[in-house]
């Protein structure tokens, strides 16, 4: 990311984040913390190999988000009152959130799908702390976010995710950057640690009277994903008759 021109935290409010991560490898107990000295660690590798080591390191906590619906989201401003603050929802690393297969004792899945809201979350702080895009009318995910995660999805081999979170912007149906990266994993990644259901229905793309059948996973527990992928795979005007939804007005701009 050479070039890139930006202010980095002030110095007093870098030592407090500094501070706040030795301590936790420095004076909790592994056995209680270890996760949350795992999760520091990827932090650290992450941002050397996706952030140019650009960032300063956030206060990452084991703690519920600002809106229900959330597994993760990263403040401009901590609880401890420096900046850049991580939450991860804690029911994800027990298994009992929604979106977890219940029953599951796949650690390892869990353990995956938290690191993946991790990485997502770093780049709320990329683009709320260096690049100054913190894609406000986007709800976070515009056009910046969505650049930096095709960048860092290049690394990783996984698929491009469309423009912004709009489906306006995604005209060849890509995937959102809402739920970037879990979206475009492979099949197993989490190792069934993560609910998923299967629907299977038919569309109007059906032609010459073939009845083709598609199976479409749905992510329970999340409903702005569910209707993204309703919307992706589905005719919109015929789901909006069988639910009896009046049409759409037209798109005056």
């Amino acid at each position: 990311m050479s070039g890139l021109e930006w202010t980095p935290p002030p110095e007093q409010d870098v030592e407090m984040r500094e501070r706040i991560r030795r301590y936790v490898f420095d004076e909790t107990d592994p056995g209680e913390h270890g996760l949350m000295q795992h999760l520091w660690e990827r932090w650290e590798e992450w941002n050397k190999g996706f952030f140019d080591g650009m960032m300063t390191v956030a206060i990452i906590l084991i703690n519920e988000p600002s809106n229900p619906r959330r597994l993760g989201d990263c403040g401009p401003v901590s609880g401890f009152g420096c900046s850049s603050q991580i939450r991860i929802r804690p029911s994800l690393l027990t298994g009992t959130h929604p979106a977890m297969r219940k029953g599951s004792r796949n650690a390892e899945g869990r353990r995956r799908f938290v690191e993946d809201i991790l990485l997502h979350e770093m780049i709320h702080q990329w683009t709320q702390e260096v690049t100054r895009q913190g894609d406000e009318h986007y709800s976070g995910h515009g056009p910046a976010f969505s650049a930096k995660a095709n960048e860092i999805g290049v690394k990783l081999g996984l698929p491009d995710v469309g423009k912004t979170c709009k489906a306006r912007d995604r005209k060849n149906e890509e995937p959102s950057p809402s739920y970037w990266p879990s979206n475009v994993r492979p099949d197993g990644y989490y190792q069934g640690a993560v609910q998923e259901k299967t629907s299977c229905v038919s569309t109007s793309k059906d032609t010459a009277g073939v009845d083709v059948r598609r199976h479409v996973l749905v992510h329970t527990g999340d409903m702005d994903l569910t209707v993204e992928i309703l919307r992706k795979n589905f005719d919109v005007d015929e789901l909006r008759r069988r639910l009896s939804i009046p049409p759409e007005p037209p798109d005056e701009g």
